[in-house]
Parts: structure tokens; C-alpha cells; sequence
């Protein structure tokens, strides 16, 4: 009985070992794709403006790229820093600044900076074109109101 138990054994083992499968990868099929990759590019700040003694403003002028379909509030981050520091850029919530305009621009960005006395003041602002999460590079600009002198946004 135990011989038969092992050529039976025996016969089993040796066929699976001799037996085709179809596992392979000699199959021809290939697939094929393309994708394009999307660029952002950053708003362009048109002008801007140091404005009031007092009370100080820092007014922007800004538009998307021509053709660009983009549109505020949908594809815009806007950014400020109240020291003039431009590593120091944080997001603006809602009410942070008034902008009015529309399609891809030009359009005008208000920051109120309230009443700051006669001291020498720097603001910072930022822009940046965004579509789906993903953000262009950054623009910045510096606003100063000196004790004396002109006021500058550069």
C-alpha cells in the first residue's frame, strides 16, 4: 500500500511539474497615453500705492495673464504682512481687503492698515494665481510711509 501511495504521489508531482501554463509575459499589448502640464502663472501687479497720513491704505492694481480665464475671488490667494516682511506673508480671510473687478482684471485690492499714528509704517502684499490647490509663484510688493519723504510702493 505504501508503494502505491507514493507512485501515486510520485505521478502527480512529476505531470504538474511537465504540465504548459499560460502565465507569462510574452503578450505584445501595449498602452499608450499622453498628458499636459499645466503652468501657472502669477498675477501681474499693475501698480500700487502707499496712500493716506493717518490712516494708512496700501492699494494694489493687478490683473491674470490675458486668456488666462481666471477670475477673483475663484483663483486668487492674497497675502499681507503688517512689518513690511515679506518671509512674514500671511493668507488675508475674508474682509481682510476689499477688491473690486472683474474677469481676469484689472482689478483693485484695498488694504486698510487703520490708524497707525505718525510713526514711519511698512506693509507688505502678496498675489498668487491658484486652480485646484495648486499656486503660481508668488508676487510681492512693499509699501513704506516715512516720517519724511515720499511714499513708496516698490
Amino acid at each position: 500500500m505504501v508503494g502505491a501511495v507514493l507512485a501515486l504521489w510520485a505521478a502527480l508531482t512529476l505531470s504538474a511539474l511537465s504540465s504548459a501554463t499560460d502565465a507569462g509575459w510574452n503578450e505584445a499589448t501595449r498602452a499608450t497615453g499622453s498628458y499636459t502640464a499645466l503652468t501657472l502663472v502669477a498675477p501681474t501687479i499693475v501698480s500700487c500705492t502707499a496712500a493716506g497720513t493717518l490712516s494708512k491704505t496700501l492699494v494694489a492694481v493687478w490683473s491674470f495673464p490675458p486668456g488666462s480665464g481666471y477670475t477673483a475671488p475663484t483663483n486668487i490667494n492674497l497675502y499681507y504682512s503688517s512689518n513690511g516682511v515679506i518671509a512674514n506673508l500671511l493668507p488675508i480671510g475674508a474682509g481682510g481687503a476689499t477688491t473690486t473687478g472683474s474677469g481676469e482684471g484689472p482689478y483693485t485690492t484695498t488694504y486698510n492698515l487703520g490708524v497707525l499714528g505718525i510713526a514711519s509704517t511698512t506693509a507688505a502684499i502678496g498675489f498668487e494665481t491658484t486652480v485646484n490647490g495648486w499656486t503660481s509663484p508668488r508676487v510681492t510688493r512693499v509699501a513704506n510711509w516715512p516720517l519724511t519723504g515720499p511714499r513708496t510702493c516698490a
